[in-house]
């Protein structure tokens, strides 16, 4: 979903923050003196996406007259961005821009890019050679990745030649990966059999997950294939992408070679490949297969739970499924569109109406019905309907619901609550 940022609004929330940022001395003497270990520090929020500590950082970088160098605008942005706070991102760029230059325009590029802002960063990538500032090899990466259209991307591989950047394994492989999104199928083969170093797995990942994108599940998986003539090792991105094509191809059988090849590798052990392999088997309508790797998994992630949740839905496993959606929110994890969006059907075969009053209601005050589509309006449709009369439920009856969900998430969220009076 595209996100606009108001320049002005921007301004006034940040530097509201900035003014509640701690001053206490002892505070502060804890905190870095040079600017390398302020810089450093940076780092290691970034790393943690520890914004509170970033903050204070900054805070104190402001009140020693550490911000007057590039090297610092960018640490900030790049802390900012990782730690999911982009508007920071952007007040700091806006701030320090007397100081601009490639590697501050890099950073606040790569953080669009990260947030899912495409269009602001192919936005601030044209204003850097509006203003004279010259891309480099890390700029294009994420310049290509936002590419809004093929004639966007087709000049970017121009300058690329003016440039002499064309062989840079990680331009490269975003070439690739691009142009397979535009469905230029030639045009990315191209690129890929160009490429003197193709001995390294990220080229051949952005083909596989490239073509898998688009449909090509048969192109993916030949490619796998001439990996192994490259004697070139699959990592653990490799395994998502042919597990992801063959999952939507629908192959099983393949799809347990695979899962035996990941046994083997040790990959298992991965939540990201366990979901991939959830879902593999889900599509291929083999639940129990799916629930099974589920419940090896140790540290289940969100995605962990949309999946199996997704997987016995599709199998019509609707009690399950209900089954699973109470266990999540037992375990702490809280509902997205994806969640509810399996789960409303369910509580519509099932006839499970407060569920699906419930469950409606989350969705209104988490505003997550925007952007669901018809899908999603009508199974909520479905469920409000009387299944016995037929008639609609009244509006005090769904505020019944949203109140009842209301206090439902207050005591899962606070077990204690109930007992302490």
């Amino acid at each position: 979903m595209h996100r606009t940022i108001y320049p002005a609004q921007l301004f006034r929330t940040n530097y509201q923050s900035f003014l509640k940022f701690s001053s206490k001395p002892t505070q502060i003497r804890t905190l870095p003196v040079d600017l390398p270990s302020c810089i450093a520090s940076l780092q290691s929020c970034a790393q943690r996406q520890d914004l509170s500590e970033g903050r204070k950082l900054h805070s104190h970088m402001i009140v020693n007259g550490h911000l007057e160098s590039p090297v610092s605008a960018t640490s900030l942005i790049n802390m900012y961005s990782k730690s999911n706070s982009i508007a920071d991102a952007l007040w700091v760029f806006h701030a320090s821009i007397r100081i601009h230059n490639v590697f501050v325009y890099n950073a606040i590029i790569a953080g669009f890019t990260a947030n899912d802002m495409a269009n602001e960063a192919f936005e601030f990538y044209c204003k850097m050679q509006l203003i004279g500032i010259e891309p480099d090899k890390f700029t294009f990466p994420c310049a290509i990745k936002a590419c809004p259209d093929a004639v966007s991307l087709k000049r970017i591989h121009g300058l690329l030649f003016k440039l002499g950047l064309e062989f840079d394994l990680f331009i490269g492989s975003a070439l690739v990966h691009c142009y397979l999104k535009f469905d230029l199928i030639n045009e990315a083969q191209e690129v890929f059999e160009e490429l003197p170093n193709r001995y390294d797995v990220v080229l051949w990942n952005a083909m596989i997950n490239g073509y898998t994108q688009i449909g090509e599940f048969n192109n993916a998986l030949e490619i796998f294939r001439r990996m192994g003539e490259f004697r070139i090792f699959p990592n653990r991105f490799t395994i998502t992408g042919v597990l992801s094509a063959l999952a939507l191809a629908g192959d099983v059988y393949n799809g347990k070679l695979i899962h035996g090849f990941v046994i083997k590798l040790g990959y298992d052990s991965g939540v990201a490949v366990s979901n991939v392999l959830i879902d593999m088997y889900g599509k291929c309508r083999l639940e129990m297969n799916a629930l099974k790797i589920f419940e090896d998994i140790v540290e289940k992630d969100l995605y962990s739970w949309n999946s199996i949740i997704s997987v016995h839905e599709q199998c019509g496993d609707h009690e399950r499924t209900l089954s699973l959606f109470k266990r999540m929110l037992r375990a702490g994890v809280w509902p997205d569109l994806v969640s509810v969006t399996a789960v409303l059907p369910a509580c519509s075969n099932l006839a499970a109406l407060m569920h699906g009053r419930e469950i409606h209601g989350y969705m209104i005050i988490n505003g997550l019905g925007e952007d669901g589509g018809t899908y999603i309006d009508n199974a909520v449709m479905d469920i409000i309907k009387d299944d016995v009369s037929g008639k609609f439920i009244s509006l005090c009856d769904l505020i019944k619901g949203v109140l009842m969900l209301c206090l439902f998430f207050l005591l899962s969220s606070f077990p204690d609550f109930c007992l302490s009076s």
